[in-house]
């Protein structure tokens, strides 16, 4: 059996599917910099949450065969060394796609209702009550780029409240234009001009950073809302300050950041009409449960030699969220 390095606490779940399989579980953050420096050679696995795991770090762990991921977002991982390597990187499927989406719909709703503007007039000034704002997302078009896991699921609660769904993805070929329902939109300059709401599920990657600056955003229809619950970088926050002040966005919900923990100048907090919460779209109890089984169980299936290619982190892939 393997000797696995759990880099951070997680869900109890994770470390007992691997000790029922008899593995050898190492609790990192029990362990000093030096004890876990003599524990390096005896490593074959690491299972981490959101901990690095730079290239120097892999190189110090000479039997090193799978780090497995805590989720899907492999940012925290040097996977291009990995791979050079022979070390496999693997992901939790599916594990926090129900959180995030159900996030996504929660921010979206907010966002479109209000309600904590109408639980301060509650609370401060009945009388203020038909100052309150709100629209319909039922009559409205949503843009989902990325229909992986995770859009996919937020495509079908938007059709559910019977919204327009327009779906990107970089993995359509040209020829479809309608997947599941939703219509597919080919050009994404056409679908943020269409487009009432933006919702992106795409991994951070060289050709996903930035994907979103000022220029792409103000092509939407003024009254525009943009949410993010993929990655920090894919939506300039600069972007989101100027386009919330001047009025052309009527808000944002942000998930992610481009720099984690947010730090004080970051412009996102400037922006006007905006939700934040810090990186906690999957952190449901069941969210939690799932993504350490899963990146427990991807360690047991790859040392018996089961581990399905689904559940292996593919770097090129636009629609990895």
């Amino acid at each position: 059996m393997a000797c696995v390095l759990v880099t951070e606490i997680m869900d109890p779940s994770g470390t007992a599917i691997l000790k029922d399989a008899g593995h050898d579980v190492i609790e990192g953050w029990t362990l000093s910099p030096d004890e876990l420096g003599a524990r390096c050679p005896d490593i074959e696995a690491i299972m981490v949450r959101t901990n690095n795991i730079p290239a120097n770090m892999m190189a110090k762990i000479p039997n090193l065969k799978i780090v497995s991921k805590h989720g899907v977002g492999c940012d925290n991982i040097d996977v291009t060394y990995a791979r050079s390597n022979n070390i496999a990187v693997a992901i939790a499927v599916d594990a926090n796609a129900n959180s995030v989406a159900e996030h996504t719909l929660m921010f979206m709703l907010m966002l479109a209702k209000n309600p904590h503007e109408m639980d301060r007039i509650v609370r401060e000034d009945y009388s203020r009550r038909k100052e309150t704002k709100a629209v319909d997302i039922g009559v409205r078009t949503v843009l989902v780029v990325g229909y992986g896991r995770i859009g996919t699921r937020v495509a079908k609660l938007c059709e559910t409240f019977g919204m327009n769904v327009l779906i990107h993805d970089t993995k359509f070929t040209g020829a479809e234009s309608k997947i599941d329902g939703c219509e597919v939109v080919h050009d994404i300059d056409e679908g943020l001009s269409r487009a009432h709401i933006l919702t992106v599920h795409i991994p951070l990657t060289n050709q996903t950073a930035s994907l979103f600056g000022y220029d792409k955003l103000r092509m939407m229809p003024a009254g525009s809302y943009v949410i993010n619950c993929a990655r920090g970088g894919i939506i300039d926050e600069s972007a989101i300050r100027d386009l919330t002040q001047s009025g052309h966005l009527a808000g944002a919900a942000f998930d992610v950041y481009s720099r984690e923990p947010i730090l004080p100048d970051n412009p996102i907090l400037e922006a006007k009409n905006t939700l934040l919460s810090a990186h906690t779209a999957a952190f449901t109890t069941e969210g939690l449960a799932r993504m350490a089984s899963q990146a427990a169980q991807n360690i047991c299936d790859h040392f018996n030699g089961t581990l399905s290619e689904d559940n292996i982190y593919k770097l090129e892939a636009f629609s990895g969220n």
